[in-house]
């Protein structure tokens, strides 16, 4: 993610290389993007809070609180952190370092071709600067929106996992065509655009989606006899109670921390 972050930033002129100052342990990792992006290397997190008055946190949440202890000294209420370590709140964020102002974000992984979506809340002492510097960063690879953080597990469960949702549910598209005699290939070409499509025009229409679900449902219809299969196997009740799960998984992680 943060790698789909600092390409985007650069692609769309937010921020030119030369502005930008990048701290990554792995070697091939940091190797890479410096060739790629013609940014900055970084020795340790005293340098880095040095050069840098925004930082974004894109690690791991269970390596977030040692690298927010050597963090700490160097930050003062100058800095803007944004995180988006999953699972960790604004509370343990500003617990780390007090004096530094938290904005919390949960992207995920479309940002990689900028069709991502990240919700962010904030913490102390935000700014409607730091907003909308935010909006920019996360703008650059997607859409974004802002959140209570009573909100952040809700969507961690809908959209941070959301992909694997989509994911799963084209596998089936894909596996359902080759039982009917498709080949693999040529079934997941259907399977793929109809769901770009269909989305594409959920958006583009701001129609609801029952409606449009219905203009594809004739009376008596292919539609109608696979929606009955679907109804029948409580498939709209399983999806709810499955994202709620990951809702509360997403809540429990967020206490042990």
């Amino acid at each position: 993610m943060g790698s789909a972050l600092l390409d985007g930033v650069v692609q769309a002129g937010l921020f030119k290389p030369d502005t930008i100052v990048l701290l990554e342990p792995n070697r091939s990792s940091r190797e890479a993007l410096q060739t790629k992006l013609a940014i900055s290397i970084c020795r340790d997190l005293t340098e880095l809070a040095r050069e840098c008055r925004l930082i974004i946190l894109a690690v791991k949440p269970q390596v977030l609180p040692e690298l927010l202890r050597e963090l700490r000294p160097g930050i003062n209420s100058e800095h803007l952190l944004i995180s988006i370590a999953a699972g960790v709140s604004l509370a343990a964020l500003e617990n780390q370092i007090p004096q530094g102002r938290f904005v919390r974000v949960m992207p995920n992984t479309p940002a990689r071709i900028r069709r991502g979506v990240a919700a962010f809340t904030i913490g102390n002492n935000i700014t409607n600067a730091d907003i909308e510097q935010v909006e920019a960063i996360f703008g650059c690879v997607g859409e974004v929106l802002q959140v209570t953080e009573g909100l952040m597990d809700s969507v961690t469960a809908l959209s941070g996992s959301g992909p694997a949702y989509v994911y799963y549910f084209i596998e089936a598209l894909i596996d359902a065509g080759v039982l009917l005699g498709l080949g693999r290939d040529q079934a997941k070409t259907l399977a793929v655009e109809t769901v770009i499509g269909a989305a594409e025009m959920l958006k583009q229409t701001g129609e609801h989606p029952a409606r449009l679900r219905n203009e594809v449902t004739s009376p008596g219809g292919t539609t109608a006899a696979a929606l009955f299969e679907l109804e029948k196997a409580g498939f709209a009740g399983t999806l709810m109670t499955a994202i709620q799960a990951a809702a509360c998984r997403s809540a429990e992680l967020n206490k042990v921390r």
